[in-house]
């Protein structure tokens, strides 16, 4: 049975290779480097390795945290004017990292052969790019418009890499995952008073903030549920999957504890 204790030496790997790829001297004046979501290194090598060589495995999963890298970076770029020198210069070299990065995640595919890949990465960007212009282009989606747009932003280049591979059922695990993770990410900005659209489009629903909870509390078992239950179809994976459903609402228990002392 695979267990995260199997991966880590994997992301571990993944990591060092992401990061000498992305260095930059001359970025990392003004850039931070961009955050590696390790759930993401592992879901992702779990559901290719069984198809792949190791390192064509990890050349995927290594592709598709620089095309992660991309979009965040690309989202982070501000839209207000700007009026200092500093100011144009610090945006101007965020775009152009969120561009090198792109240029990286291409170059690998190309150099190893993955034309057909290099497809399926550029469709999912597209995706992606239009579901975050419906999520945030609105406040008035309906929870699970809120949902579909949300999971696709959160998971569907990996899906799609997976499926590339016939992976359909590991596909269906990380669109819940990623998507429970994030619900539980937006549950605890929201006790500290901040609101993200899936939060929003719940409050919709939600007939006054007494009842805002309990009907959080709810969609987030309803997830968990179809994620548990997608789950047992990988088999000799579940518990790999458990093993980090339990150690994602053991994470947001201590962020919600620390949100109340605090």
């Amino acid at each position: 049975m695979a267990t995260i204790s199997q991966f880590n030496e994997v992301v571990k790997e993944i990591n060092e290779s992401f990061y000498s790829l992305i260095r930059h001297p001359y970025l990392q004046k003004y850039i931070h480097e961009p955050v590696v979501d390790e759930d993401k290194v592992r879901f992702l090598y779990a559901g290719l390795y069984r198809h792949l060589p190791a390192e064509e495995a990890k050349m995927f999963t290594i592709s598709s945290l620089l095309v992660q890298a991309a979009l965040d970076v690309h989202e982070a770029v501000t839209l207000h004017k700007v009026t200092t020198d500093a100011g144009r210069k610090n945006r101007q070299l965020t775009i152009l990292a969120g561009d090198y990065y792109s240029s990286l995640y291409y170059y690998l595919l190309a150099e190893n052969k993955h034309l057909p890949m290099v497809r399926v990465f550029s469709h999912s960007i597209q995706e992606i790019n239009e579901s975050k212009m419906n999520l945030y282009g609105s406040d008035q989606l309906s929870y699970h418009e809120a949902m579909e747009n949300m999971a696709l932003i959160e998971s569907l280049l990996m899906q799609n890499i997976v499926k590339h591979f016939g992976e359909d059922k590991w596909a269906a695990v990380m669109k819940d995952y990623f998507y429970l993770k994030r619900l539980l990410f937006e549950k605890v900005e929201w006790l500290e008073g901040k609101t993200y659209p899936v939060i929003q489009a719940i409050f919709q629903e939600a007939d006054g903030p007494k009842e805002m909870l309990e009907l959080i509390e709810r969609k987030v078992e309803d997830v968990k549920d179809r994620l548990l239950k997608n789950s047992r179809l990988l088999q000799t994976c579940a518990g790999f999957v458990i093993e980090h459903v339990d150690a994602l609402f053991e994470q947001v228990a201590w962020q919600e504890k620390v949100a109340e002392e605090g």
